[in-house]
C-alpha cells in the first residue's frame, strides 16, 4: 500500500509538471485516462515483479494528454474567486464572490503567448471595501467585477519583474450591438486590481454595472495592448457580434459574459449611451480622417497619419 501511494504521488507530480494547457477535456479523454490508471493499478496488485509498470502507464497517460490541448484546466487549481478578492484585501468583494449572485465561469482560451481563463463575474451595489470615487466626490457603488487569470502558454511562471516592464493587457466588458471602441471599460469608469500568485496573474476588472445591457448580450475581451483594437477584434455592423481576429499579431480572446437578461435596464442603458454621446461620435468606419480612442473616460479623436 505504501508503494502504491508513493507511485500515485509520483504520477500526481508528473502531471502537475507536464500539463500546460488550460482547457476542459472531452469525456472520451477523461475515460481513457481512467481506464489506463485502473489497468495500471491492477498490474501492480497482481504481480509485484511489475510494479514499475504503473510508472510506465503514467508516462503513457501523460503522453496521451500532452497530445491534446484540453486537459490542464481539469487539473490546475486556480485560486477561488473569493480568494483572489481576498488577496487584494477586499473582504466585501470576497464575500460577494462567495454569494449566490456570483457566476462561476472557468472558460479558457490560449492565444499566442498566453492562456486566458475567465473565472467569475459578480455585480451589485456596495459589494467592495474600495468604492470607486471620481474627482474626490462622485461615488460609483453599483459595479460589475470580473476575475481573469492569465498564464504563460508555455507553462513558465509569470513574474513581477517581466510583467511590470514588458506586458500590458486591455481587459473589458463589451456589449453586443454597440460599437466596442466607444463602449468599453474606459467609458464605464473602469479600472482593475491584480496580483501574481504562484506564477499566475489574477486580474479583477471593475466598471459601472453592465447589467443594464444584459438583454443585448455581453462579452469580455482581452488582448495584449492598452486600448481596444480594431486589429484584435472584429465588429459585425449587421449582427452586432464581436469576435477575436484569428490573424491578430498578439494574444486576444473574447468570452461570453453570462449575466441574467432579466436584470437589464433599457432606460438606464440609453441614459448611459446619451451620456457618452454615443450616437454623435464618429467611428473609425464613419470618418476616414480620425482614429477613435478612449483615454481616461474620454473619447479622443486622433488624426490619422
Amino acid at each position: 500500500m505504501k508503494n502504491e501511494t508513493r507511485d500515485m504521488d509520483y504520477i500526481d507530480n508528473l502531471l502537475k509538471r507536464a500539463l500546460k494547457s488550460a482547457e476542459t477535456p472531452d469525456e472520451e479523454l477523461v475515460q481513457k485516462v481512467k481506464n489506463e490508471l485502473i489497468k495500471g493499478d491492477f498490474v501492480m496488485k497482481k504481480n509485484n515483479i511489475v510494479k514499475h509498470s504503473f510508472r510506465v502507464v503514467a508516462v503513457v497517460v501523460i503522453s496521451l494528454l500532452l497530445a491534446t490541448t484540453a486537459f490542464a484546466a481539469w487539473y490546475i487549481n486556480f485560486l477561488k474567486p473569493s480568494e483572489v478578492a481576498g488577496a487584494i484585501s477586499d473582504e466585501l468583494l470576497s464575500a460577494a464572490f462567495d454569494s449566490k449572485d456570483a457566476v462561476n465561469i472557468n472558460a479558457s482560451v490560449t492565444s499566442g503567448d498566453y492562456t486566458f481563463t475567465l473565472l467569475a463575474v459578480v455585480t451589485g451595489k456596495d459589494i467592495t471595501s474600495m468604492p470607486y470615487i471620481v474627482d474626490g466626490c462622485e461615488l460609483h457603488n453599483d459595479r460589475t467585477y470580473v476575475i481573469l487569470a492569465i498564464q504563460n502558454a508555455d507553462g513558465t511562471p509569470i513574474t513581477k519583474e517581466i510583467y511590470n516592464t514588458d506586458v500590458s493587457f486591455f481587459t473589458s466588458p463589451l456589449v453586443k450591438g454597440l460599437k466596442p471602441w466607444l463602449v468599453n471599460i474606459y467609458t464605464m469608469n473602469g479600472g482593475y486590481s491584480e496580483k501574481i500568485v504562484d506564477g499566475v496573474l489574477y486580474r479583477i476588472v471593475e466598471c459601472n454595472t453592465v447589467e443594464m445591457f444584459a438583454d443585448r448580450g455581453l462579452y469580455f475581451a482581452v488582448r495584449t495592448g492598452t486600448f481596444y483594437s480594431t486589429d484584435a477584434f472584429t465588429y459585425d455592423e449587421q449582427t452586432g457580434e464581436i469576435t477575436a481576429n484569428p490573424n491578430y499579431v498578439g494574444s486576444n480572446a473574447i468570452f461570453d459574459l453570462p449575466i441574467d437578461k432579466s436584470l437589464a435596464d433599457p432606460e438606464k442603458a440609453e441614459q448611459y449611451l446619451n451620456g457618452i454621446d454615443y450616437y454623435s461620435v464618429p467611428s473609425d468606419e464613419d470618418n476616414e480622417n480620425v482614429v477613435v480612442e478612449s483615454v481616461n473616460d474620454n473619447i479622443v479623436l486622433i488624426p490619422k497619419n
